[in-house]
């Protein structure tokens, strides 16, 4: 791997580690609105805002350190762990949002005459 693609690489990983913040933030908090989700399952939900961006950071910080090393595991492939991740992460979500919302008002005529 050359130093431009290694550059150009790791660029792309800090751009995709701020898309996975904002796409675990979105996903997360439309989840809990509309689903009862508590306990472990909203605790892995609330820890993946950190850990999928944070794959982002550790495989640039490997890509570097292998790198730097000359190491023969030096690959693109690595690029695909937090990819994998992510996918994991809407697969998950998408699980745990299957069925019927609960807490969502669906008459709203009577919260328009309320007022």
């Amino acid at each position: 791997m050359s130093l431009t693609v290694l550059i150009i690489g790791c660029f792309l990983q800090f751009m995709f580690a701020g898309f996975q913040m904002m796409f675990v933030i979105f996903s997360a908090s439309g989840a809990v609105n509309t689903h009862a989700i508590k306990g472990f399952k909203l605790t892995l939900l609330n820890s993946s805002i950190f850990i999928l961006p944070l794959s982002s950071v550790a495989t640039v910080i490997l890509l570097i350190t292998l790198y730097n090393s000359d190491s023969p595991y030096l690959s693109n492939w690595w690029h695909a762990i937090p990819v994998a991740l992510s996918i994991l992460y809407l697969v998950y979500v998408t699980a745990l949002t299957k069925g019927e919302p609960t807490g969502i008002k669906t008459d709203m005529s009577k919260s328009s005459s309320d007022a």
